[in-house]
């Protein structure tokens, strides 16, 4: 995958669910793949095609914490998470419906990796936020600006 998507999942709702068989799949707003879109409050998808990566806020509310991850609080997250476990809970159950449907077309199977914000594996999520700008690299916008006004001239 060239672009990766992110999602916002801790506050996912069934709001413009899918409903597929007896099955509900959230989709949550596709963000901008910038760092300004993450918040310590939250958690984050990020889809890479070969890998999810779910970015976990210090801040994030510790219900998605332990329904979503089975660990008490942030501080008990392992910091190689990489599964998600099947919880019997309504917003387990969403998160597992929609990463199922990610990978429903796909020839494989997609590895994820639970990122916390104060992990060392933090830098492989930001790289992958390509609409920032860095001191040696333009932004993935004004790359596309700039491709635009060569193709104008």
């Amino acid at each position: 995958m060239v672009h990766p998507d992110l999602y916002r999942l801790d506050n996912m709702s069934d709001q413009g669910a899918l409903h597929l068989n007896d099955t509900v799949v959230p989709q949550p707003h596709l963000l901008h793949l910038s760092a300004e879109r993450l918040s310590r409050d939250g958690a984050f998808l990020m889809d890479c095609g070969i890998v999810f990566y779910l970015w976990v806020g210090k801040c994030c509310n510790e219900m998605f914490i332990r329904d979503v991850l089975g660990c008490p609080n942030y501080t008990s997250i392992p910091p190689n998470m990489s599964h998600i476990p099947e919880l019997e809970t309504p917003l387990s159950e969403r998160l597992r419906a929609f990463l199922d449907w990610l990978q429903d077309n796909r020839a494989f199977s997609s590895t994820i990796h639970v990122v916390k914000e104060d992990a060392a594996a933090k830098a492989t999520f930001f790289q992958h936020l390509v609409e920032d700008r860095s001191e040696s690299a333009s932004s993935y916008y004004e790359f596309l600006q700039h491709i635009q006004q060569q193709v104008t001239k």
